[in-house]
């Protein structure tokens, strides 16, 4: 059987509501400094959607590099958002599972095919060696416990 996504993960997220309280905690897991945060850009810039509509939803975010895995701490600010409903319903924990893909509208329609609906989507800057690119965020808190997010490097 054929998947629309590719088995290697690139990120676990947390959705949390302290990033940096969280920060400290994982990387004194971890043995290494707490890194900083930075907040995701404005809507006039990533074209954020959610359920279909605009949304001012922003987040505060911080990041664990591992050695086989990137791990994103998210903290919902601003307007409704996926992470805001998240954390609303669910509190601190697992929100998504990330996957970088090609093709990122076909790998959409597959897993809304496999009943994972389009949540909230946009496109985020370059950072660092990471070009721009476009977001997707599939939900499957019900049928999986975790969210699928898409991203698609370079668009």
């Amino acid at each position: 059987m054929n998947s629309p996504l590719p088995r290697k993960a690139f990120q676990f997220a947390f959705v949390v509501d302290d990033v940096d309280a969280y920060l400290r905690k994982f990387a004194a897991l971890f043995g290494m400094e707490t890194p900083g945060t930075s907040v995701t850009d404005p809507r006039e810039v990533t074209h954020i959607r959610y359920l279909g509509q605009p949304t001012e939803g922003r987040a505060r975010v911080g990041y664990i590099q591992l050695d086989n895995v990137l791990l994103e701490l998210i903290e919902p600010i601003g307007g409704p958002s996926i992470w805001q409903a998240c954390l609303e319903a669910r509190g601190n924990g697992l929100h998504h599972i990330a996957f970088i893909v090609d093709g990122i509208e076909q790998v959409i329609a597959d897993l809304e095919g496999l009943g994972l609906p389009l949540v909230q989507s946009g496109k985020f800057p370059a950072a660092g060696p990471v070009p721009s690119g476009l977001y997707a965020y599939l939900g499957g808190l019900e049928t999986l416990g975790f969210d699928v997010e898409l991203l698609e490097m370079g668009r």
